[in-house]
């Protein structure tokens, strides 16, 4: 039987039992059809492993936390208590080395890290086999799965993925594949980011040629605007890959942008749908948005600018190359750019890498931090003065300092930087000002 259909879990979707059952009843509902199932580690559980790696650093074991947190969903689902000991006893000897030799490599990282996904999709798929289906838990890598050697942020390779179809065709029943992993050229485990679990549902739906990916979150589909933001904030039924690309760009964690090359390559659907309302339509990522103008409001609470200042003697060039060669050293991933005379700014995320790219790139640069930004979203609407006026007007009238604005610099935005306390209000006032009252879309 071939497969037409590839569903992904995020960890918030399995985060305990009834949420492991949940997905696995919407897996069973798929009738005659044979899906390949994506998943994500339990909510937590990546950020529990990071942890505890890190506390093994300084000579404490805490891999009791894992056991017990497993253990429990293993209880809430009346699976087998022993079903992951073996995974238990590696993560056991890993933290223990740690702890003797004081170091964390790169590569521990992602072997650390890989237990969640690994621990997930024996759950995932035992579940299944308990409601009567046929089920096989798949770790990524043994379908070919290959990246790059960029541990923490691994890329695939253009000719790592040409053995999956193959191989899952070789799988019993349905497939039940970890995300976020793959290993290099040279065998070694790696880890595609986070959030990386989009990434691999896309990677295997192109290899298979599916006809549709269903990512089911805990949220209704693409968002208007964040709704802890802005209350009345409505699901987006139908949006344009290169906007939604943009909304990811722009801080929305309801999608992973790189995942949207391989389903555009391959011309599969991509619904976002919710595990706790499974009839309800979702958003539908496709060719071009439908309609014209703004469509939703991103937003990124916490962001830092970064000016290099340029000499007026000096060639710009090498110093550009210079900042984007030390943030990429860094692994610090650059926003939106901006340029003037005597500098150049960057937008970025805070992580623990962007302070030691500063102390590298010395006094030439300063930070100006407690900043955040609000992206107007639509189909070319980048280069619409009257739109940008229209913004700007409605958040001075509101009393939002805007402390920069990103007019004609990206087709599908127009971007705002505001003080971070300031961000709520500014989404509010756009969103009631653009995309209210309710109009249609379709």
């Amino acid at each position: 039987m071939t497969f037409d259909t590839v569903q992904k879990f995020g960890g918030v979707s399995l985060a305990d039992g009834p949420g492991v059952l949940r997905a696995c009843k919407i897996v069973q509902e798929q009738g005659g059809a044979r899906p390949i199932v994506v998943v994500s580690a339990h909510q937590g559980v990546t950020d529990l492993l990071d942890t505890i790696g890190r506390s093994a650093l300084e000579g404490h074991l805490e891999g009791d936390r894992v056991r017990i947190r497993h253990r429990t969903l293993l209880r809430q689902l009346d699976l087998e208590p022993d079903l992951l000991d073996r995974y238990f006893s590696e993560l056991f000897g890993l933290l223990a080395e740690v702890q003797v030799r004081r170091r964390l490599l790169s590569g521990q990282l992602d072997h650390l890290l890989s237990f969640g996904e690994r621990m997930s999709a024996r759950i995932v798929a035992h579940t299944l086999k308990k409601m009567g289906l046929r089920a096989t838990p798949v770790d990524a890598w043994d379908l070919g799965l290959t990246t790059d050697s960029n541990h923490g942020d691994a890329r695939p390779l253009p000719e790592g993925t040409k053995q999956i179809r193959a191989a899952l065709e070789q799988v019993t029943g349905i497939p039940v594949v970890t995300g976020f992993l793959a290993k290099d050229t040279r065998g070694n485990l790696t880890t595609m980011g986070r959030n990386g679990s989009d990434l691999t549902a896309a990677l295997v739906a192109e290899a298979v040629g599916v006809q549709e990916v269903q990512l089911w979150k805990a949220v209704g589909g693409m968002m208007t605007a964040d709704p802890e933001i802005v209350p009345d904030a409505r699901v987006i039924e139908h949006l344009g890959f290169q906007e939604a690309t943009e909304y990811a760009f722009h801080g929305a964690e309801v999608l992973y942008g790189p995942a949207l090359s391989p389903v555009q390559r391959g011309g599969i659907t991509v619904r976002i749908l919710d595990v706790h309302d499974p009839a309800a339509r979702g958003t539908i990522l496709e060719a071009r948005t439908r309609g014209e103008g703004p469509v939703g409001i991103a937003a990124r609470r916490n962001v830092l600018r970064l000016d290099l200042a340029i000499g007026a003697s000096e060639l710009r060039a090498p110093r550009v190359a210079e900042l984007f060669n030390v943030l990429a050293r860094h692994r610090v991933e650059p926003g939106v750019i901006s340029t003037a005379g005597d500098r150049i700014s960057v937008l970025v995320t805070p992580n623990g890498n962007v302070e030691a790219a500063v102390v590298e790139l010395g006094r030439r640069v300063t930070i100006t931090r407690d900043l955040a930004l609000a992206a107007v979203i639509g189909r070319d609407i980048g280069y619409d003065a009257t739109l940008a006026a229209r913004s700007l007007e409605m958040l001075t009238h509101s009393r939002v300092e805007v402390a920069e604005a990103f007019v004609g610099v990206r087709a599908p935005s127009q971007v705002f930087v505001v003080p971070a306390e300031q961000l709520e209000r500014a989404v509010r006032v756009l969103h009631t000002g653009l995309l209210s009252p309710v109009r249609s879309r379709v």
